[in-house]
């Protein structure tokens, strides 16, 4: 299975600047078949009380752009975005396939800066794609166990996490990852963005994670785009060898 890590430079509050470099890499890489990832809410960047409202209005129609370049691909497409909910907002990531948002997930766990701004999401689930489940986790949640182990449970294989991680907070994200990978035996695969933005400079090392922790991918520091192949195959090796689902 392949995917394409879109580990690209967000402009805070340039929507029209971040859509063109997610809707140029969509139709640059539209023969891939599986998968393509971007970053949390990588239209907008991190957000505050007095503009995700207008953030939000603004970026629709980008967003509806997106989902029309959707239609040039196969692959489905993961992405971050504020999503607006019943007057609340998310901080979620959408699957979108053929025009469509087949699947999103809500952030569950808010960091120190999304939170009075954002909502908190309160479950999670799998999707079915041709087979194989998948769930969806953003950024902050992968430092907390329960999110995955929930999906795991649930079946998810390979699970997908935008991210927005900044220094110092590298090497937390680049063990956590694998730990989380080698608990719940399936792939665990994230995409950070880069560059300075909301006060900080994003670490980027993007991870590509096996069912056993191995790193088949980390990204550098800097803007990349990158296709990964996993062998699904790797999963039921794993839990062969060991069962850590079903003993909690």
């Amino acid at each position: 299975m392949q995917i394409i890590i879109n580990q690209i430079k967000i402009i805070d509050y340039d929507i029209s600047i971040n859509s063109k470099a997610i809707i140029e890499s969509i139709n640059d890489n539209k023969i891939c078949q599986d998968f393509m990832i971007f970053p949390e809410l990588s239209l907008t960047g991190f957000p505050t009380n007095q503009n995700i409202d207008a953030l939000w209005k603004e970026s629709e129609t980008y967003f509806q752009e997106i989902l029309s370049a959707s239609r040039n691909t196969q692959a489905t497409i993961i992405i971050g975005h504020i999503e607006k909910h019943n007057q609340n907002f998310y901080n979620s990531c959408f699957f979108i396939k053929n025009s469509k948002v087949i699947h999103n997930h809500r952030k569950s766990k808010l960091w120190l800066d999304d939170v009075g701004i954002f909502s908190s999401g309160s479950h999670h689930s799998i999707i079915d794609i041709n087979g194989t489940n998948y769930g969806a986790q953003i950024c902050f949640e992968l430092e907390f166990p329960e999110g995955s182990r929930a999906l795991s449970k649930q079946g998810a294989e390979v699970i997908f996490m935008p991210n927005g991680n900044m220094h110092p907070y590298g090497n937390v994200h680049y063990v956590l990852t694998q730990a989380r990978a080698i608990e719940n035996q399936c792939f665990v695969i994230t995409c950070n963005r880069v560059g300075s933005g909301h006060g900080g400079d994003f670490v980027g090392e993007s991870l590509v994670v096996s069912p056993t922790g191995e790193i088949i991918k980390k990204l550098s520091s800097n803007q990349e785009i990158t296709t990964i192949t996993i062998d699904l195959n790797e999963i039921e090796q794993s839990r062969n060898n060991y069962n850590y689902i079903n003993l909690l």
